[in-house]
């Protein structure tokens, strides 16, 4: 399986940090991950394993066995990052869940193209509308949400054990899902 995590053009230090762990990876292989590509825009922190992937990846000289061992097998098979990209459409299709920072125009396409999503809000960033976007979604059971780094393993096997979410509108049909989101966005 494939995850594809997005953080737009804004900084996300924390989960960038939180998925370049050891421990993430393990959890990720235990669900049947093999690669993870990070769109990580201005985020000043670079991911590390994937030298220690490059190096140690698929390498197993005592036949021990992947869950036995803590040498960096552990670690799924093949992990990218970037900064930006003109187009993320390669890499929605090629995906088995979205992990995105909550912004309402990745979150829109991801939909229409029939993706699981994790919204991950941002907490750092000022006048937060992401989190109200990102619980207008939740509770429109479009997508699963997390607030806190703290449950992001516990979303994410939840949102892929979850049997089915809500159809998004086709784009001739939105405009009823739009004067909802406005009515949300402008307090009324």
């Amino acid at each position: 399986m494939y995850l594809f995590v997005t953080v737009g053009s804004h900084k996300f230090d924390e989960l960038i940090e939180y998925m370049d762990t050891e421990e993430f990876h393990h959890f990720l292989k235990k669900l049947g991950f093999a690669q993870m590509t990070m769109q990580i825009g201005s985020s000043s922190y670079i991911p590390k394993l994937i030298y220690k992937n490059n190096k140690n990846n698929n390498i197993n000289n005592n036949n021990k066995k992947e869950e036995d061992d803590d040498n960096g097998y552990n670690l799924l098979k093949k992990v990218k990052y970037f900064t930006y990209q003109n187009d993320l459409n390669k890499f929605y299709d090629k995906a088995d869940l979205i992990v995105s920072h909550g912004g309402a125009g990745t979150t829109f396409e991801c939909l229409r193209k029939n993706k699981k999503i994790l919204l991950v809000v941002n907490k750092k960033l000022m006048n937060n509308h992401q989190m109200e976007f990102a619980h207008f979604m939740g509770t429109s059971n479009y997508v699963e949400i997390c607030i806190s780094l703290e449950t992001l393993m516990e979303n994410i096997y939840t949102c892929l054990k979850k049997k089915s979410y809500s159809v998004f509108p086709k784009p001739n049909n939105t405009e009823s899902f739009l004067r909802d989101l406005q009515k949300l966005m402008h307090g009324r």
